[in-house]
């Protein structure tokens, strides 16, 4: 609505249509009854309806309405001489210089106060009932409209340029959600990376030892290159998981970690949830920590709101430890987070364990974490 406030282009609606009519109604009753008293042709009543038709294009054009007012009034003037117009033509120009004014910039409305000013100098000039010492009056009046009308103009620019301020603050938000994801990419990636070349050259190492070892030295050795491999071929399934499952949310929003979890829980459960952390806080390697929010969350979901929701994480040496308990939900949203949850603890070979007594819902994830070698 604001938009269309401003605009001088505009296609003719329900609203213009209607008050047109009743502008036309109130001229035409008017015009009747001062043809009648003052004794006027009835051919004043007719021909005075291209005065009151203007009002149809004010907002289309509200400089060519008022211009076609004046011209109007004058031609009706020299048809008809002096009668009473004042009763239609003054509400009619108050309507036309407000939208002059609200729609036009600072010249288009001060030409539109011109020519609302001429056209009711023409009119009072021959006006029955007011005449012309009544211009102060009608112009203090109109002047007193334009002013109400660059006041909404300016009202209505600034919302509009605040749309703008917005609209450019959510894309450069946008964006930088777009390089956070970027760069959380970019580190998961470097740690594959690191990961390979580290994995990689401890099974090299193995295999050059084992070149000149025979029987049982040699088997022994072959066993630790199989349980390297079969190592390495979990962390890097653990971190690719991450990266895929990661990529089906959404591609707009950073990786969230451990750090934030404190937050999520009050989105989720209100102020009320608690959040108790157990042993040495650490920074833990970058899919550990995004699959520990996800099963937090997924946790969440799987239980009602209320204020006695707890989680709880433990820090531990070789494993992070995370329970959730709260009120059961319905079975089938539970089953459904639960598995989800369970699906990001298999990413690290881990275990989720979830039961329910008494109504409430109880959840234990326990995740391995690989010591840095």
């Amino acid at each position: 609505m604001l938009g269309a406030m401003t605009s001088i282009r505009g296609r003719l609606n329900a609203i213009d249509v209607l008050l047109t009519l009743f502008v036309v109604g109130i001229g035409v009753v008017l015009m009747i009854g001062d043809v009648s008293d003052e004794g006027a042709s009835w051919l004043a009543v007719p021909l005075f309806l291209p005065v009151t038709l203007t009002m149809l294009w004010r907002r289309s054009s509200p400089l060519g309405a008022l211009a076609a007012a004046a011209v109007a009034v004058a031609g009706h003037i020299a048809l008809f001489g002096t009668i009473t117009r004042c009763g239609v033509f003054l509400p009619l120009q108050f309507f036309l210089v407000f939208s002059a004014a609200a729609r036009l910039g600072w010249r288009g409305s001060f030409l539109g106060l011109a020519l609302s000013l001429a056209g009711m100098t023409v009119m009072l000039g021959w006006d029955k009932s007011a005449g012309i010492d009544a211009l102060p009056y009608a112009g203090m009046l109109v002047l007193g409209v334009w002013v109400v009308g660059r006041i909404v103009h300016t009202v209505v620019v600034k919302a509009e340029r605040l749309r703008e301020q917005t609209a450019e603050l959510r894309g450069a938000r946008d964006e930088r959600a777009r390089l956070e994801v970027a760069m959380d990419r970019a580190r998961l990636s470097a740690q594959l990376d690191e990961l390979l070349h580290r994995r990689l050259g401890e099974l090299a190492a193995l295999a050059d030892r084992g070149i000149d070892e025979e029987g049982a030295a040699a088997t022994a050795t072959l066993v630790d290159i199989e349980h390297g491999s079969r190592r390495t071929l979990e962390e890097m399934r653990a971190i690719v998981g991450v990266l895929r499952s990661d990529a089906e949310g959404d591609p707009m929003a950073p990786q969230p970690t451990l750090t934030h979890l404190e937050a999520m829980i009050l989105r989720a459960k209100g102020a009320e949830a608690r959040l108790t952390v157990e042993g040495s806080p650490r920074v833990l390697p970058a899919g550990v920590e995004l699959s520990a929010y996800r099963i937090v969350e997924h946790l969440l979901d799987a239980i009602g709101d209320a204020p006695d929701v707890a989680v709880r994480i433990g820090f531990r040496d070789d494993a992070l430890d995370i329970a959730v308990a709260g009120p059961a939900a319905r079975r089938g949203a539970a089953a459904t987070a639960i598995e989800r949850a369970r699906e990001r603890v298999a990413l690290h070979s881990g275990t989720l364990e979830a039961a329910t007594h008494g109504g409430r819902a109880e959840a234990l994830a326990h995740l391995p974490i690989a010591p840095a070698i």
